[in-house]
Order: C-alpha cells, then sequence, then structure tokens
C-alpha cells in the first residue's frame, strides 16, 4: 500500500535529534485498496539538520594614504552571500587589516568576521579571508633650514642650521631624519647669495613619505680681513713727503694674491734717518684672487731715510768794487741740480 505523510520538525533550525511529527498520512492503493484502511497521524521520531554552506564574497577595501597604521577600511556593499535560503536573517560585519602600515601596492588585506541574526547558527560560513589594496605615500615638506654667514674662505661651502627644521606632514612617532648640505652660488663675498640645499634621508619610515625638499635658503658672505707688512724706499730730498711704500699681505686664502696701490708720507719732507713713513690710503686689486673678497685698513707705519740732495756750484765771479782798505771780495755764483 502506498502512502504520501506530511511531517515537519519542531522548528527550521540546525539541531541533532530533532523530534519530527507526523502531521498527516494520506494512503493510496497498493495491492490493497486504500478505501479499504485508515490511520491516524501524530506519530513521533527525530533526526538532524545540518548547517547549510554559506560562502561570503565581494568584499572590497580601499585605498588610502600612508597614515601610519594599518587599519584597512572595507566596502561590504556588493557583499554575497551565496547559498542562503531567501527570507533569513543574517548579517555580516566585517573588519580589515593590511600586512603592515608601509607604502605599496596590492597589499593584502586580512578580513576579520563576525555575523549576526536569527538564521546565523543555521549555516556553516567560508569567509572571504582577504582582499587587496593599496597604501600610497604621504605628502611631507621640509622647511626652516637655514644658512650661516661667513667670512670668505676660498670654498663656496656653506654651514647649514637644522635645529628649527620643519617636516610638515609627518605622523607623530614615525622614524625619519634628514641630512643636508650646503652650497653658496659661487665664493665670492656677496648679501643674500643662493645656498642650494642638498637633501639625503633616513629611517624606517623614510618610504612612507614623498618629500617636497627645501631647495635652499640664503645667508652673506663678507670680505676677510687682510694684515699686510710694509716696505718704504729711501729717497734723497725732493721737497715733499711723498713716501714709495709697497706691502707685503698676509691672511689671503690659499696662494692668491692681490694687486695694490699705496699712498704713504713721510712725518715732514726733511732730511733725516729712519723716518716714520705712515701708509694713508690702501687700494686693493685683482691678482689671483678677487680685491672685492677682501679688505685692509690704512695706517699701519715704517720707517725710512731722507737723504740729502747733492747740489753743484758754478760760474763763480767777483764783483768789482771801489777801494775801501780790506780784501773783501764779493762773489756771484750759481747752484746747479736745484
Amino acid at each position: 500500500m502506498g502512502q504520501t505523510v506530511g511531517s515537519t520538525f519542531d522548528n527550521k533550525n540546525v539541531g541533532s535529534n530533532k523530534t519530527v511529527t507526523v502531521n498527516s498520512i494520506t494512503l493510496a492503493d497498493g495491492s490493497g485498496l486504500a478505501a479499504n484502511y485508515s490511520i491516524s497521524a501524530g506519530q513521533t521520531t527525530t533526526a538532524n539538520i545540518t548547517a547549510k554552506s554559506l560562502t561570503v564574497s565581494g568584499i572590497t577595501a580601499s585605498n588610502k594614504t600612508y597614515d601610519g597604521n594599518g587599519v584597512a577600511t572595507l566596502d561590504a556593499s556588493s557583499v554575497a552571500y551565496s547559498g542562503i535560503v531567501r527570507g533569513d536573517i543574517f548579517n555580516g560585519t566585517y573588519t580589515g587589516a593590511f600586512s603592515d602600515k608601509n607604502v605599496g601596492s596590492g597589499k593584502t588585506v586580512t578580513i576579520t568576521s563576525s555575523y549576526t541574526g536569527a538564521d546565523v547558527s543555521n549555516y556553516s560560513v567560508t569567509d572571504q579571508s582577504t582582499t587587496t589594496a593599496n597604501i600610497t605615500a604621504k605628502s611631507l615638506t621640509v622647511s626652516g633650514i637655514t644658512a650661516s654667514s661667513k667670512t670668505y674662505d676660498g670654498s663656496a661651502s656653506a654651514t647649514l642650521d637644522t635645529s628649527s627644521v620643519l617636516y610638515s606632514g609627518i605622523i607623530s612617532g614615525d622614524t625619519f631624519t634628514g641630512s643636508y648640505t650646503g652650497a653658496f652660488s659661487n665664493a665670492n663675498v656677496g648679501t643674500g647669495k643662493t645656498v642650494t640645499i642638498t637633501s639625503s634621508y633616513s629611517g624606517a619610515d623614510t618610504g612612507n613619505y614623498s618629500v617636497t625638499d627645501q631647495s635652499s635658503t640664503t645667508a652673506d658672505i663678507s670680505t676677510k680681513a687682510s694684515n699686510c707688512h710694509c716696505i718704504c724706499s729711501n729717497k734723497t730730498y725732493d721737497g715733499s713727503t711723498t713716501a714709495s711704500t709697497t706691502l707685503t699681505f698676509t691672511g689671503l686664502v690659499g696662494s692668491e694674491t692681490l694687486g695694490q696701490t699705496v699712498g704713504s708720507t713721510f712725518d715732514n719732507k726733511n732730511v733725516g734717518s729712519n723716518k716714520t713713513v705712515t701708509v694713508n690710503s690702501i687700494t686693493l686689486a685683482d691678482g689671483s684672487g678677487l680685491a672685492a673678497n677682501y679688505s685692509i685698513s690704512a695706517g699701519q707705519t715704517t720707517t725710512a731715510n731722507i737723504t740729502a740732495k747733492s747740489l753743484t756750484v758754478s760760474g763763480i765771479t767777483g764783483i768789482n768794487k771801489v777801494y775801501d782798505g780790506n780784501t773783501v771780495v764779493t762773489l756771484r755764483f750759481f747752484f746747479c741740480n736745484v
């Protein structure tokens, strides 16, 4: 005899040894006629409901600019629950973490999943474990580097002061160190001269930044004070105090040389030994070095001699006179080389 049986579990949820109740029995003819028999429903038995496989997919992660942490922002707007029974209440919550905080393309994002809803326990869930996204470099601007002014030393090297360097955009706690060298546009004296800054960076977090360097600053190169040794030539008396003095410079850079025009005078015009000679003016001229890179003050003293000028007497003649009882003669003569 055939049969059609209507039966139900006590509820729809997953479980073992769940009660099953026979709600209806409809007999059908077999070798006997169903009409000859009657049977009542209401019998019970047990059976299991096992979890249904459900696969989660479609979660993506957003690219981000480096921010010093590995937190990833997930987009679950297109999440797919493959295998879910229509009408079931099943919700997922997801958090993501990059493999590390550092800049990179196609970086693995690990997804941590949790589920809520009345029907969660009825599914065996295969999570989406990962996705990928990019972390791009963060902009960082360097500023605040200054250069020290200096005295001319024949080189273009500049000394930089980085005590107030500012890294705008750096993440607190990151390891990022800058090293800087500076060079004037040239070695010569000038005010507000451009100093070009060459930068290099080190530290564990250097690769996480796109750096806009401070390319330059300004500083002065002032003239180098030079000293000198004075040598004055002796001269023959000429009725003037003009002296001829030559300077030997000290304090020039390297093998540089300078030209000179010197104004100097004796203390007076008269003949004498070891007479004081004073340097009144010094005008420097370019030599192998540039005069503009040096300064020197006048006022130095030395000594020299003024010797007597030779004088020759010629053309002596006697002047006639009227007898006056003595031998005195009045002479007339000429001085030569006056």
